[in-house]
């Protein structure tokens, strides 16, 4: 953490400068640190910034959904889960349409298919290079920009 010191000059009628922060050693008890966060108004670009974040947020959450029906479809392939189950047949289904167009790239052996392990790495990848354009978009200052002033008080100055 940066500690600014602000000098203080006391002249006492020569001019001569006295004794300023730089002189006293500074309290290093951080129960004595203020912080003042300013806020300015929400612009059209602050709003837009949110939105987009937002759309990164669920993009994020559709990749989470997506990779657990995957992983749980590899799973119960390679446990030989009994198919006529209610849960397992569900979780096929809802993951067939995912895992179905990367099959035929690699040859399945035996449980393994390997369309669901290619499946998941394609839109991992392609969830999070789209995550980081839309943050790599809203990355840059805003015009109204937000003001963090951080101040520190010397506890013996107070004495």
């Amino acid at each position: 953490m940066t500690i600014r010191r602000q000098d203080e000059e006391t002249a006492d009628g020569s001019g001569q400068r006295t004794a300023t922060a730089e002189d006293r050693p500074i309290a290093r008890d951080e129960s004595v640190v203020e912080e003042q966060v300013v806020h300015s108004s929400a612009g059209g670009w602050n709003l837009a910034r949110g939105w987009v974040r937002s759309l990164g947020a669920v993009i994020l959450v559709a990749l989470a959904v997506v990779e657990t029906l995957l992983v749980g479809r590899l799973a119960f392939l390679l446990a030989e889960a009994n198919a006529t189950n209610g849960f397992v047949n569900f979780i096929y289904d809802v993951s067939k349409p995912l895992a179905e167009p990367f099959q035929g790239i690699v040859t399945n052996s035996g449980n393994l298919e390997y369309a669901s392990a290619i499946a998941m790495v394609v839109y991992a990848v392609a969830a999070l290079l789209l995550i980081a354009v839309l943050f790599a978009i809203t990355a840059g200052p805003s015009a109204a920009g937000e003001k963090v002033v951080t101040s520190r008080t010397d506890a013996r100055r107070s004495r």
